[in-house]
This record gives structure tokens, sequence and C-alpha cells, in this order.
């Protein structure tokens, strides 16, 4: 009876599993197969190489983009956890329903389009944009400033996009979290500085791990604002992967897309051995 109720488990899970499986892992390796071979100037890709991945690991360019989007992409990270952590503690201290409407507004964002808010800070930000507008009737430029089309405009766009990821993510864990911890804290004399460092920030550290890790991963995807804010002297990787595929380098961007690939892996293996989310059980309510 028990090995025949298993089989139908099996019989229920292996059928879904398998579409995964074929759908994620097979086009995965089939790209993998692709970035070994050499860019062909007549077919999809020519013979067996690692040139592309040489390229990469030795060309100048490559490793100014890689340093150029690991820098971004840290410092997206920073500026959303600096400002979303005191964001999220103020609305998990909210009461519920007052907590609902603020997280409701939060998300009231992620229904606009990225495109249509990357044109509006190239709107702001762009030579007779807004600020610049506004600078030259006031006098205080003697002309345009080069706002648009730098780090720093993608950085202020990407992070304008994914802040309530941040701070939805780190909001719900510490809404969760069992007041009982902190008064404990309280009672053995711990004052609120104290409390809050060793007691309500380890406890959040599950919230900071998937608002990091989220933030981070869509940085490192997000085409549409590097392209519109950047311009073409502040690409990062995602853009050069774009140009090889709209070129019919098939090899070059397979390679790099692993490269961006092996970033992620790296980068959010990072996170989860600092914040550690795992030492955190039974702090929720």
């Amino acid at each position: 009876m028990t090995g025949r109720r298993e089989l139908w488990r099996w019989g229920l899970v292996a059928p879904p599993l398998v579409i995964s499986v074929a759908l994620f892992v097979g086009p995965l390796a089939y790209l993998f197969y692709v970035s070994l071979h050499e860019v062909s100037p007549s077919e999809l890709y020519g013979s067996w190489s690692l040139a592309s991945y040489a390229a990469i690991a030795a060309d100048p360019f490559y490793l100014l983009i890689i340093r150029r989007t690991l820098v971004t992409a840290l410092a997206v990270l920073a500026l959303a956890l600096v400002i979303g952590y005191p964001v999220a503690y103020w609305i998990a201290k909210l009461p519920a329903r007052a907590r609902s409407l603020a997280l409701l507004a939060l998300l009231f964002p992620l229904m606009v389009s990225n495109v249509v808010r990357a044109y509006g800070w190239a709107a702001i930000l762009g030579r007779r944009g807004v600020i610049n507008t506004a600078l030259g009737g006031l006098g205080l430029t003697d002309g345009p400033l080069g706002l648009l089309y730098s780090p720093e405009a993608v950085v202020l766009g990407l992070l304008t996009i994914l802040l309530p990821y941040m701070v939805i993510s780190i909001a719900n864990v510490l809404a969760s979290l069992d007041p009982r911890y902190a008064e404990a804290a309280q009672a053995l004399g711990a004052g609120p500085i104290r409390t809050f460092i060793h007691v309500t920030l380890p406890l959040s550290a599950p919230g900071v791990a998937s608002g990091l890790l989220l933030v981070f991963l869509l940085t490192l995807s997000a085409y549409v604002t590097i392209a519109v804010l950047g311009g073409p002297q502040s690409k990062l990787l995602v853009s050069l992967v774009y140009d090889s595929v709209v070129s019919f380098h098939w090899p070059q961007a397979a390679a790099l897309a692993f490269t961006l690939l092996a970033i992620a892996l790296a980068v959010s293996g990072a996170i989860m051995a600092v914040v550690r989310p795992g030492r955190v059980q039974g702090g929720r309510r």
C-alpha cells in the first residue's frame, strides 16, 4: 500500500518536474553549448572554441564593463538598503490597516512600465529637462549640466524603480516579528538602540536578504533603464549581451550571458553568506 502511494506521488510530481527541467535546463544547456564556439560570419556559430570567454577575461573593455556593472549594482544595493530599511521599519510600526495602505501605495509605481519611468527621468535630467531649465532660469548655471547619460543617472533610475522591492521585503518581515523579543531585551536593560542592533536587525535578516537579492538580480537585467539613462557611454554587461544578439554574434552573447549569470550567482552567494537569513528561527509570530 505504501509503495503504491509513493508511486502515485511520483506520478503526479514527475510530469511537471520533467517539463520544468526541459524548459529551463534545456535552453540553458544549449546556450552554454553555443558559448563554446567561435563567432561565424555565415552560420549561427563556428567550430569549438573558448575565444569568447578568453576575450572577456583578457580584453580591458570587457573588464571595464564588468567592473562598472558591479559598482553600479552595489551602489543601487547600498542606497536601497540605507533608504529602504528606515521606511520599512516605519511602515512595520503602523497599525494593520495603515500598513496595508502604505504597502499598497508602494505597489502603485510597479504598475507603471519601466520604459515610461525611464523616459520620465530622461525628461527630468536631459539638457533641456526640468532640472537644467530650472537651474538656468534661476541663473545658477552657465549652461546645461550633463546629468543624463551618466552612471549616476542609471543608479538614480534603477533605485527609484527597485526601492519598493526592498521596502516591501523588509517591512513584511519586520511586521511579523514577535514583539515579546524586543520587550524581553528592554526588560533586561537594553535601550532602544541596543535592542534594534541585537534583536530587531538580526531577526529581519530574511527580509534584508530577499530585498538585496531582488534588487541585485533585477539591476543586472534592467536593460531598458540602462539604455535610456546611461546611453552608449555608460553601458553595463546586459547592454553588451543585447548588442551581441542584435549583431548575430551568438557565441559572444552566450558567453557574456553566462558571465552575467556567474556574477549573479557569486554575489547572491556572498549576500546569503553575509546576511545569513537561515540563522533566524522562531523569530516570527
